[in-house]
């Protein structure tokens, strides 16, 4: 079916038509409609006008089709569960762009007012192209802009691949939505859809989708509820299977965010309900999923997006992140790392000045504490707000601070305590700059990330301790970094240097995933392409680091580098993950890389249940009484339960510690007649099975752990019973205890 842009401009608005006369709005002809007018339906509620023909792709997995006449996703069948993810073709979408001219951010093109140039199948019948040419834009007419998206079939995963060419002479394309699922379907017999986004290097972080659709926006923002969401990938998940759409792109250069759109809305604002009708108020009802990429593609330029792959899958949120474990080991490798670090071992952190000037330890001193923390079984100490200023105070400066020594004075404290057999770590941080200081009013401003108005990014500072800074009074702003500006790299691995040159056994670098939540720097002062992605700068430092832990050290292993909470990119260079367990915890990171080294802060004083979730999720621990700013004999309780869970961790190695971790799989665990879910599987380096039973409560219980396929004899062990003894049955867990539960 061939139509000439006329013709499909009549088809454009056919469905929002109805809704415009309503209005008393309605026009014979669409066209007639000039950009610019007001319109009662907002612009990116309306639908495309389908064709009718389809070219699809289908294996045995899964089958996708694409409209001719539009380009839109007409079709997404995942086979195995037979899920049909496009509710209704009338409801599909194509693609969505927005062209900015230097007095209009708001002049999107859209799907429904541009036919596709071509949709044509490759010859092996693998892939599709799709190419839009010429875009007619709502305020700026036709632009001379091209969008090429190319799927492909992998097996059951489903690649969308976008490049664009920009040759309009005034407008930026700073984004470019494709793929989008319009009228993205709940699965036929499901009570409940939920999304889960990888966005938190800690833990997957779940919403509610349907019957109620938590919105992430609030009421002025945007013109329908919706969710948005960063990270490596998001699943979809229904009772018995999901839906992966996973960014793969190994540099994590592009900027890529997941949006779900509920469109018209909610039936009911005051208990986020979504419609049960397919329409309401004469407006269709359905969801929307979009891929939103920024370019920020100036006149003449091109911009080639991070691969987009979907997959479904059958069963927990765990058969989701197997798609992005097979995707992670083509890559991924992971960096040197000293030998004591492949040992269990445990942690505190100690800090000895914040920036409210609360002077607790002089550095000669140091291994007075550090003594105490030998002595409650501390293999490592992490030393914060030893810095001039103290913590988050003066960055990026690292140097001493005269209030608590000499250099020499730390240097020799560091010397003193690693003899002990103590490794210390330094608490470092590149990310930020104080802008309270001189050296930030003199310097540092240039090289600072900013927006496209020229504005420098800025964080809130963080506040400590005194009333006036927690009342966020005085408390000290910073500018966000622009680490990928060569002048800030030099002057980071300048203040590295002083940290190796103090013979710490390694360094933390604190944030090191942060950028205020901005990805890119707009600068064109800084030496770099306007934008220029900040994970860019990450890399280029991470390497940068290692390159002088060499030079200085003889080996890029020989001195540890660890990072806060970090992006799985990042772990090529840093070796562990500080992060905070806080509410329901998904174990995804853990489960993600069983092998990345996690550690956990322990504060409590008498945190069995973190501890335990140290053994569950085979996390370190950091043992951290007062919000570090205590010793670890402050909390004997929690050390002295810590130091049993080390040690049975320690004897039983083996599973704890270098076997496997698969969460709740493999194994089902009973207390009384139902099934009980505080526990986690480890598959040993000797190729049997442990069961890690977890009891958080204030009674004891009786669990039966029941592994998959044979049942071997199992043994049992504890904090309480190092010694294994054979199991009869179920097995007696005390209040707040745990229990690893083994093949013989």
């Amino acid at each position: 079916m061939k139509m000439n842009r006329r013709d499909f401009g009549k088809l454009t608005t056919v469905a929002a038509m109805s809704a415009m006369t309503r209005a008393g709005e309605a026009q014979d002809n669409p066209e007639d409609w000039k950009s610019g007018q007001d319109s009662p339906v907002h612009d990116s509620d309306r639908l495309l006008p389908i064709g009718g023909h389809t070219v699809a792709l289908e294996n045995a997995d899964v089958r996708i089709g694409f409209d001719v006449a539009t380009g839109a996703l007409v079709d997404f069948l995942l086979k195995p569960t037979g899920w049909q993810l496009v509710k209704d073709p009338k409801l599909a979408e194509s693609f969505r762009v927005f062209a900015a001219t230097t007095d209009r951010s708001y002049n999107p093109a859209l799907g429904a007012r541009n036919r596709a140039a071509s949709v044509t199948k490759s010859p092996d019948g693998n892939s599709v192209t799709i190419v839009w040419d010429g875009l007619e834009t709502e305020y700026s007419g036709r632009l001379d802009i091209v969008l090429t998206g190319v799927v492909t079939l992998d097996g059951s995963n489903v690649n969308f691949d976008l490049s664009l060419k920009n040759g309009s002479p005034k407008n930026t394309v700073t984004s470019a939505e494709w793929p989008i699922i319009g009228g993205f379907s709940v699965p036929e017999n499901s009570s409940t859809f939920r999304k889960s986004a990888f966005n938190v290097p800690t833990s997957g972080r779940e919403k509610n989708v349907y019957p109620r659709m938590e919105d992430d926006f609030g009421f002025c923002s945007v013109s329908f509820p919706g969710q948005l969401a960063a990270g490596r990938f998001n699943l979809f998940l229904a009772e018995t299977h999901g839906l992966y759409i996973g960014r793969h792109d190994c540099e994590h250069t592009d900027m890529v965010r997941f949006a779900l759109d509920l469109k018209p809305g909610y039936v009911s604002t005051r208990n986020f309900r979504v419609p049960q009708t397919k329409e309401i108020g004469g407006h269709p009802v359905r969801f929307v999923h979009s891929i939103q990429h920024f370019p920020f593609a100036a006149p003449g330029e091109s911009y080639t997006c991070a691969r987009i792959t979907m997959a479904g899958f059958k069963g927990s949120w765990h058969k989701g992140v197997d798609i992005y474990r097979k995707w992670f080991a083509t890559w991924f490798k992971r960096g040197s790392q000293p030998e004591w670090l492949n040992h269990p071992h445990m942690w505190t952190q100690i800090q000895i000045n914040s920036s409210e000037d609360d002077l607790r330890t002089m550095y000669k001193d140091l291994p007075r504490r550090a003594l105490d923390a030998a002595k409650n079984g501390i293999k490592v100490i992490q030393l914060t707000g030893w810095n001039d200023g103290g913590q988050d105070r003066n960055n990026p400066s690292h140097d001493t601070d005269p209030r608590l020594g000499t250099h020499e004075d730390l240097k020799q404290a560091i010397a003193r305590i690693e003899k002990m057999g103590i490794r210390l770590v330094l608490f470092n941080k590149y990310c930020w700059a104080d802008q309270t200081t001189d050296w930030y009013k003199r310097e540092l401003y240039k090289y600072m990330a900013t927006d496209p108005n020229g504005l420098i990014y800025t964080g809130d500072g963080y506040k400590y301790q005194t009333p006036e800074q927690l009342a966020n009074i005085n408390t000290r702003r910073f500018g966000v970094a622009c680490v990928t500006d060569k002048r800030w790299l030099e002057l980071s691995a300048r203040e590295f240097q002083k940290s190796l040159d103090l013979g710490a056994s390694g360094m933390l670098y604190d944030e090191n995933h942060h950028h205020g939540t901005w990805d890119l720097c707009f600068s064109k002062d800084h030496g770099h392409h306007s934008p220029a992605s900040l994970w860019l700068g990450d890399q280029q430092m991470g390497q940068m680091f290692r390159d002088q832990i060499k030079k200085s050290r003889g080996s890029d292993g020989a001195f540890l580098m660890a990072g806060e909470a970090m992006l799985d990119f990042q772990c090529q260079w840093y070796s562990v993950s500080y992060i905070r367990l806080v509410g329901e915890h998904v174990p995804m990171a853990r489960y993600a890389d069983p092998r990345r080294e996690i550690m956990i802060a322990v504060s409590g004083f008498d945190d069995r249940d973190m501890v335990n979730c140290a053994l569950r999720y085979r996390y370190i621990m950091s043992i951290e009484p007062f919000y570090f700013k205590g010793n670890a004999s402050d909390a004997p309780l929690t050390v002295g339960y810590a130091n049993k869970a080390e040690a049975l961790r320690t004897k039983y190695r083996q599973y704890l510690w270098d076997g496997e971790f698969r969460d709740t799989q493999h194994a089902e665990v009973l207390v009384g007649d139902k099934p009980y879910r505080e526990f986690a599987i480890f598959i040993g380096a000797n190729g049997k099975r442990a069961a890690v039973v977890m009891n958080a409560g204030r009674r004891p219980i009786a669990a039966t752990v029941k592994f998959e396929g044979t049942q071997l004899p199992l043994v049992c062990a504890s904090p309480e019973q190092m010694d294994a003894k054979p199991v009869q049955g179920s097995v007696e867990i005390p209040a707040e205890s745990i229990a690893v539960v083994m093949e013989a």
